[in-house]
């Protein structure tokens, strides 16, 4: 999973193999219908495309669909990363104060998955 057919910015490759971490948090984008429809976890470390994926992800057990998905307007609004300022790029970073206000949201959207998303997000 993650191979480099996915990607085709080079900033996003960059960002994979020189800086995710396993653990790291992923939200799940579908680009067609412009939602967050859910969180997974990496499983491995961010790595060359010579060493087949680019990362590993959770397995699916692990990771949360949305009942309730983000839509890219109102709710991805203040998520510099789905803006235009930030750049164009499949993997973007999201910052502490961006994620803390994600977090709520898709835990006020997403009540009946309250206890799996809390502790996938964590506190």
């Amino acid at each position: 999973m993650g191979d480099e057919g996915w990607i085709r910015s080079a900033a996003s490759l960059r960002y994979l193999r020189e800086e995710v971490k396993c653990g790291d948090l992923f939200l799940c984008y579908e680009v067609d219908h412009k939602r967050v429809v859910g969180v997974a976890r990496a499983a491995s470390d961010g790595r060359d495309v010579g060493q087949g994926s680019l990362i590993d992800f959770c397995p699916p057990r692990h990771a949360v669909r949305l009942e309730n998905p983000l839509a890219r307007k109102p709710d991805l609004d203040h998520i510099l990363a789905f803006s235009p300022h930030r750049g164009r790029g499949t993997v973007q970073r999201i910052d502490a104060d961006e994620f803390r206000r994600l977090r709520r949201l898709m835990l006020r959207k997403n009540p009946h998955q309250w206890e799996k998303l809390s502790k996938l997000l964590g506190a």
